[in-house]
């Protein structure tokens, strides 16, 4: 049991840093568009206002209303991390009635 923790536990590792390899080159290449899906919280009654605002955002490509833990589920696009990272801490961060956000960074082969 132990030998097969230990293949898991490495199996992990070199997919973690796989992932972050990749993820490190996607960064770096202007090239590459970056794109990430963030899952957002509102107040109950505030989720349709949210949406008009994020689809008003640069950057922001497609945005749903959803069921479960988040509220809302939306695409966002820029042409570097760093502009994605703009957008996603500062545009969005700036609408009101967001209560938490989760941002998952895709990282594409």
């Amino acid at each position: 049991m132990q030998k097969t923790q230990q293949t898991f536990d490495q199996s992990n590792q070199v997919f973690a840093e796989f992932s972050l390899t990749e993820l490190h080159k996607q960064r770096q290449n202007p090239k590459n568009p970056q794109k990430a899906l963030l899952l957002i919280n509102t107040a109950p009654d505030d989720t349709l206002r949210v949406i008009k605002d994020l689809k008003a955002v640069k950057g922001v490509n497609e945005v749903y209303p959803i069921k479960g833990k988040y509220d809302i589920i939306a695409i966002v696009e820029a042409e570097s991390f760093k502009k994605l990272k703009e957008v996603v801490s500062n545009r969005i961060k700036d609408i009101s009635n967001v209560k938490a956000k989760l941002t998952l960074t895709l990282i594409e082969n």
